[in-house]
């Protein structure tokens, strides 16, 4: 009799833990719908385009074809520029890095109505450049150029999708 209470009170308390909700993986979080296809057109600007390809897919807006879409984003640009922040008093070299990427983009209607301007979204970070490990610090900047590229992506594919909804409103 105490072994089925005891199996009772594990089932109550495992349900009641497991109805707490709102716990989700990192990384993970579903935004509103948006009912919306979008054909996304890049251009020189592939890392940043297959992260907003993930990034559209949690505002759950479909990514189409060019004959099926609603919109068109264009990505036209995405650019990394690598600058010299500090120099070692030491050696002479450099110590602190910084990365910068820049990507244009625009959103139009299927029709060629403008509903985004071209913008440029810039972003910057720097890194401590370890001049006694070059593989650590190229794949540090590999790291951080995908990064950046998500980051970029989260940042358009919300403005993105604020212009869908403004224009959806209209």
């Amino acid at each position: 009799m105490a072994n089925l209470r005891y199996f009772l009170v594990m089932i109550v308390v495992c349900t009641l833990l497991s109805s707490c909700g709102g716990w989700r993986l990192r990384g993970t979080k579903v935004y509103d719908s948006m009912d919306v296809a979008v054909f996304l057109r890049q251009k020189n600007a592939e890392n940043v385009s297959s992260a907003l390809r993930d990034q559209l897919a949690l505002y759950d807006v479909d990514i189409s074809d060019r004959g099926n879409a609603d919109f068109i984003l264009s990505v036209e640009t995405e650019s990394y520029e690598r600058r010299l922040l500090s120099v070692s008093t030491q050696t002479g070299k450099a110590r602190e890095i910084e990365l910068i990427i820049s990507v244009d983009f625009s959103l139009r209607t299927a029709m060629g109505k403008l509903v985004l301007p071209l913008e440029t979204y810039t972003m910057r970070k720097d890194f401590i450049f370890d001049e006694t490990s070059i593989y650590g610090t190229n794949e540090n900047e590999r790291i951080l150029r995908r990064s950046l590229s998500e980051e970029s992506a989260i940042a358009v594919a919300s403005r993105v999708v604020s212009a869908l909804r403004a224009y959806q409103v209209r």
